[in-house]
């Protein structure tokens, strides 16, 4: 699982940043008033770490999230949790933090932020959540972590611990974020692990904090905020009955009697509504059914229970998301022809809904006949028309160019794409596939350069684009190019440098 990988793959992190980085310089700045009328923990700003810094964090424990095989790349879900989390953000009082918000594949109740607006939301808790405002509720919560600085706080609570380094405490704040206390406790580094276990809890102050801003937030997008309650209130009831075994969330989000109470007035004054679930949000729900799913059997047993589901099931908009969701796991199972048979039926019943549509596209490519190909392409490039800011619209079109072996086809309309593509890596990895295939070997390398730049890693950047100057193929243009982003690179290397040896 995720949380298992967590201590080996983030050892980098914990050898490579010490207390003598520059994230410790102290500051004086003035404190900040929430007026939100909240429970006070103190200054907001003051000698914690700027949000610049939260960020460089951030993006360092991102790059082995991302290196993670339980890190869900899917353009569906990642474009659903951002647009959900966008809509919370719009109404909150933070615009400090360019937030994202990503799958991990793990059948636990858990979602965690990390420095610098990382949101991450377990499959499992997207599976579990009885409705929409539950899961907005959750991630409110998260953000109203990020926008108080919580987690810059505790960061900046350990700098007095001279036996403390800022790895391994970012090593065991993610390791326990993810659910992993007894991975937390393990660090044995310098015989440390006693004294980071007892700070990787936020606080009940930060609790009660973090849902009073979420509980605003979620009123403001218009969900109801029994979404909130709702959700804690099951897991405190399932904390109560397996308490040896409580939800992964519990474990760094301790839920108190004092803190339900508080929610419960709260919710109380501000009133339930009515809020209608998104298609999206049903849909998204049974695609993590599946790809929370690794094995064969996995895929059977959910195959079987979706069946059983939409025998049953009066809902019309319930029966579409079953429907679609028996179309995903009929390509998990190879079930060709059922794969085609569910997807027609689900956009028949559910309309012009994106993810439909594009479930049909790529269902009828990967399934069908090459006339299918032929035709599928064209549903792509309607979609794609249709919804042009759409990164899943833009790699399903894209993909289905490259896997029909049209590269300078693919290149072209990537060209066309070029404001999404500067910030995606994904859409990197696209043309870089098709530089190859055209044995184009600088701009490949150039063009993966580019995608590891955008995932954070300078070091990795810098090499390819070492390797796309040494294969000099390109034109004049090109290797200007590739010779300004080596330098520029270079230069940002030395420089974080210099500041780790401030």
């Amino acid at each position: 699982m995720f949380k298992q990988r967590l201590i080996a793959q983030l050892l980098s992190v914990s050898i490579a940043l010490s207390p003598t980085t520059g994230v410790w310089a102290a500051r004086d700045l003035a404190t900040e008033s929430l007026n939100l009328n909240l429970p006070s923990m103190g200054a907001v700003a003051g000698t914690e770490l700027s949000p610049s810094e939260e960020q460089a964090l951030g993006e360092e424990m991102m790059r082995q999230i991302r290196g993670d095989p339980a890190y869900l790349n899917d353009a569906e879900t990642l474009e659903y949790l951002n647009r959900l989390g966008y809509k919370l953000v719009s109404v909150s009082d933070t615009h400090t933090y360019n937030f994202f918000f990503y799958p991990l594949i793990d059948h636990s109740l858990n979602a965690f932020a990390i420095p610098g607006g990382f949101i991450a939301v377990h499959t499992g808790l997207i599976v579990a959540a009885q409705n929409e405002s539950e899961l907005a509720g959750v991630i409110a919560h998260e953000i109203g972590h990020v926008s108080q600085r919580h987690i810059a706080r505790m960061i900046d609570a350990q700098k007095g611990n001279a036996a403390l380094t800022l790895g391994s405490f970012l090593l065991a704040l993610l390791a326990a974020r993810a659910g992993s206390g007894d991975a937390a406790s393990a660090l044995a580094i310098g015989g440390q692990a006693a004294l980071i276990q007892n700070q990787l809890s936020y606080s009940r102050g930060a609790e009660r904090e973090a849902d009073r801003v979420g509980l605003n937030s979620l009123v403001k997008a218009g969900f109801d905020p029994k979404g909130m309650e709702n959700f804690f209130m099951r897991l405190q009831k399932n904390n109560r009955y397996y308490e040896a075994a409580a939800p992964a969330y519990l474990l760094t989000h301790p839920l108190t009697v004092e803190r339900i109470s508080d929610m419960e007035n709260r919710t109380r004054q501000l009133g339930s509504r009515e809020h209608t679930d998104s298609l999206d949000f049903l849909l998204i729900q049974q695609r993590m059914r599946v790809l929370q799913e690794t094995k064969y059997d996995g895929w059977l047993a959910v195959s079987k229970e979706m069946k059983q589901e939409l025998a049953k099931e009066k809902d019309q908009r319930k029966k579409v998301a079953l429907t679609y969701g028996l179309s995903v796991v009929s390509q998990k199972l190879n079930q060709k022809s059922d794969a085609i048979r569910y997807a027609n039926q689900a956009v028949s019943l559910g309309g012009n809904n994106a993810i439909l549509l594009k479930n049909q596209s790529e269902t009828l490519f990967n399934c069908g006949s090459a006339s299918d190909r032929a035709r599928a392409l064209q549903m792509a490039k309607r979609l794609v028309n249709n919804n042009p800011l759409s990164e899943m619209a833009v790699k399903l079109y894209a993909g289905e160019l490259y896997a029909l072996k049209r590269y300078k086809e693919t290149l072209s309309f990537m060209r066309s794409q070029q404001a999404m593509t500067q910030s995606n890596a994904s859409l990197h990895a696209i043309n870089a596939r098709c530089y190859r295939a055209l044995n184009q070997m600088s701009r490949h390398h150039m063009a993966v350069g580019d995608m590891y730049l955008v995932q954070g890693d300078k070091r990795a950047a810098e090499y390819q684009y070492n390797l796309a100057q040494q294969a000099n193929d390109g034109d004049y243009y090109t290797m200007s190019q590739v010779d300004g982003k080596l330098r520029s690179t270079r230069a940002d290397i030395i420089a974080e440098e210099k500041a780790k040896d401030r």
